[in-house]
Order: structure tokens, then sequence, then C-alpha cells
């Protein structure tokens, strides 16, 4: 039985022009991971259209798609999203994973989300690190736009207006060794010269003012992301990450 999606879906498919800038960033993606070699491992937010987005580099590189949820949207709740055996049957490379959020309420936005980022940040270094040393691997996370806020936990710095996540851009990171400072390849800012062709209604996102001095007020002036209690950390915790490796590659839609 066919539903409505609503005025505001919450988890809204990908245009026709997404599908083609998606299959655009999985020809590309693939093209320079395969030079690069090792193994690859993907993971997603449960919505749908970031499942949309990645399915092409899975089935370029043969590879799982594992859900994520820690990366999920903002006001993420697990109601949101269709369930993972609904979702299989039109994802077949689909690998489940537990959802850490467990409260009967939506998470707050900003202040929520932006203590969830700076938890992520935290955990997936943590499982990175565990697997230092078993080859070159890369890991790719595909995410929303809001999560250009991990970003600057990754790289150490200061959420500012000026940090925007581009429509299927891709951000770039690389370390060599447990303990290295991440370092910044490619800046996810833009999405040429693999994405043709752009919709007039999309553009680079970015943090408003009100929401970094939201952060700033309730955390005694200190800018994201200092300040965060990493609350998030004993829930993710229970799930573990296999396979990791040095280079993170993220992905947002």
């Amino acid at each position: 039985r066919t539903q409505p999606l609503g005025p505001s879906p919450r988890a809204p498919p990908l245009s026709t022009l997404g599908h083609r800038q998606a299959r655009q960033l999985g020809t590309a993606a693939a093209a320079t991971l395969k030079r690069r070699g090792g193994a690859v491992r993907v993971l997603s937010s449960p919505y749908l259209r970031c499942l949309q987005t990645i399915t092409p580099l899975c089935d370029a590189l043969d590879v799982p798609l594992e859900l994520y949820p820690e990366i999920a949207e903002v006001l993420h709740h697990p109601r949101n999203v269709a369930p993972y055996a609904e979702r299989f049957q039109y994802f077949p490379r689909l690998v489940d994973r537990a959802d850490p959020h467990t409260g009967d309420d939506e998470e707050t936005w900003p202040l929520g989300y932006l203590e969830r980022m700076a938890a992520t940040e935290w955990n997936l270094t943590e499982l990175l690190d565990a697997e230092l040393g078993r080859g070159r691997s890369t890991v790719v996370l595909t995410s929303h736009a809001a999560s250009v806020a991990l970003v600057s936990r990754l790289l150490g710095v200061e959420l500012t207006v000026d940090l925007k996540f581009a429509p299927c851009g891709a951000y770039v990171f690389a370390r060599d060794a447990k303990g290295d400072a991440w370092r910044l390849l490619r800046s996810g800012d833009s999405n040429a010269p693999y994405v043709t062709e752009n919709a007039k209604t999309t553009y680079p996102w970015g943090y408003k003012p009100q929401y970094l001095e939201k952060w700033a007020e309730t955390h005694g002036g200190q800018r994201y992301p200092r300040g965060a209690s990493y609350e998030w950390l004993s829930a993710f915790r229970g799930a573990n990450l296999a396979r990791q490796g040095e280079a993170s590659v993220s992905v947002q839609k």
C-alpha cells in the first residue's frame, strides 16, 4: 500500500538530480579507491537519501552497506526511519546495526545533535585505532550536511559559519598511526569536479550563527567542540565496528 510522503517527510528520497549526482560520486570515488587499494568499509546514516547516495559506490566496489545510526539526521529517533527488514528489500547490501538512541523523545537541536557528533568522533577514532596495523583500509561515512560538526571534531578546529558541506560533497581525511592528528586531504565544501550539475535551490550548508552562539551560551562561553560532555559514549561503546583503518571519507546527502 502506497502512503503519501506528506509535506515534510522524515526520510525523503533523492530527487532525479540527486540520483545522477550519486552515480557521478560513486564512479569517481570507486576509481580513486581502486587505485588506492586496500579494504573499503561503507557506513551510512539510516535515512533513505543517504542509502540511495552511497549505493552506486557499494555496487561499484561490491561491498556491504552498513547502517551507522550514530551519524543519522538531526532530531533523530529510530521511529523516523523505516525498519531494517523493510529497507533490506530495496537495499540488499544492507547490514543492520543497533541504534544507540533509546529514549522516547527526539534529540534536541542543535545542542543534542552537537553532543552526538562529538561523541561520534571519539567513538569512531577509538574504533579506527583498534584496527590500525591490519593493512591499508578506508572507511566511508555517508551522512547529512549538519555532520560538518563531525569534521570540526576530527580536525580539532572550532566550528564556524565558514565550515560548510556541499550537496554530495566529500571530505577526505587520513592519518598514518594511532594518536596522529587527522590530515584533511580534500574539503567537502564543493562537489566539483565529479558532480557536473547542481540544483539552483541547493548550496553548501553551514551552521547559522545563532546555533553556534546557543552552544557557547550553554557551555560557559566555550566554542564547539569545547565543552562537550560525551554522554553518548556509554551507548556507543555497546557496539563494535571491525576492520577500520587509516583513512576516512565523509559524504553528505
